[in-house]
């Protein structure tokens, strides 16, 4: 009994090819589409509220200035305002305080998990209101507020 080897040339046959070739071309065509979605549905940069920076003093910066930050708390079953060190009870309270403040680098509203959705829009009314046009909303973290003693 005589084994014969086939000699190969190097050269791939067609029906070699095919299979590989098919799969090859799949995967490019899927690659392209996904490309092409996720680049039309993604919002261009510049479109991108830019309410919070990175900390840093730039170029063409508002004097460094950082934005305001107003706490909203529920600590005795009624909504609180806190800018700063300074406590307000009502919407027209915290309006009125945070009017004279520099509008150009914005307000951050912070909420407590436990205030309403009446609280929270008060809140982001009373910045509308004192002409604040760079206003970003930030719920707390879970745990990240400080809860008085007692509760």
């Amino acid at each position: 009994m005589r084994m014969t080897s086939r000699r190969r040339t190097g050269l791939l046959e067609l029906s070699e090819m095919r299979l590989p070739l098919i799969a090859l071309i799949d995967v490019i065509l899927f690659l392209l589409m996904y490309f092409l979605l996720a680049g039309s549905m993604e919002a261009e940069e510049r479109e991108l509220a830019a309410t919070l920076g990175s900390g840093r003093a730039m170029a063409g910066d508002t004097g460094g200035f950082t934005p305001q930050v107003v706490d909203v708390t529920m600590p005795n079953g009624s909504t609180t305002y806190r800018v700063g060190t300074r406590t307000f009870a009502g919407r027209d309270a915290l309006r009125d305080a945070i009017r004279p403040l520099p509008k150009e680098p914005g307000v951050v509203v912070r909420v407590a998990d436990d205030v309403t959705v009446e609280g929270a829009a008060s809140a982001l009314q009373a910045c509308r209101d004192a002409g604040f046009t760079r206003i970003a909303y930030q719920p707390s973290a879970a745990g990240s507020q400080s809860t008085p003693a007692g509760r």
